[in-house]
């Protein structure tokens, strides 16, 4: 993590950050959680707009590397992928069968809805940096509207420019509508 942590810790960022990045994968050429920033979003959050789950990000953390110590010998962040995999193969699972009594299946959950919500929030909230949330699935991001051709079906919208909150903001302020 390049960006200055804002609320989790370093040990609690590797285990969010190696969380997300099984729950969207991705490297250089095809960018998952990691390369989006998603651990900077869901940082951010948590110390500003998500500061109500603060106790329970940090009570569930502790019990997710608690856990993976017992079962696997080691914090979760420092097992090898397959094993990561498996472990959230358990999580997915407690999540669906029992989201009320399992915090294990809770913070799973919530990690996985925070995941999707910084992949393919705007870059200004910490995630999708670059874009790369919108590329994947070929939205062109903040928009002030779209042109008729633009909304008929089958029209390829990767053709349009790629926009975000603070493009929209600089072309208004220099009096261009986009």
């Amino acid at each position: 993590m390049s960006e200055a942590l804002l609320f989790l810790n370093r040990g609690e960022a590797a285990t969010v950050e190696a969380l997300a990045c099984r729950i969207m994968p991705g490297d250089e050429s095809d960018p998952g959680a990691r390369e989006a920033g998603v651990l900077t979003y869901i940082d951010r959050g948590l110390a500003g707009f998500f500061r109500d789950q603060q106790g329970f990000y940090r009570e569930a953390l502790r019990e997710l590397d608690r856990h993976c110590g017992e079962q696997h010998g080691a914090r979760f962040a420092e097992l090898d992928e397959g094993r990561q995999d498996a472990v959230v193969g358990e999580l997915d699972t407690l999540a669906r069968e029992d989201t009320s009594h399992s915090l294990l299946g809770r913070l799973f959950a919530l990690v996985r809805e925070h995941t999707v919500q910084g992949m393919f929030c705007d870059p200004a909230y910490g995630g999708n940096r670059d874009g790369a949330g919108w590329r994947l699935v070929g939205f062109p991001g903040a928009q002030w509207g779209y042109r008729v051709e633009q909304m008929r079906r089958g029209f390829d919208a990767t053709e349009i420019p790629l926009s975000t909150l603070a493009d929209l903001r600089d072309r208004a302020e220099r009096g261009g509508d986009g």
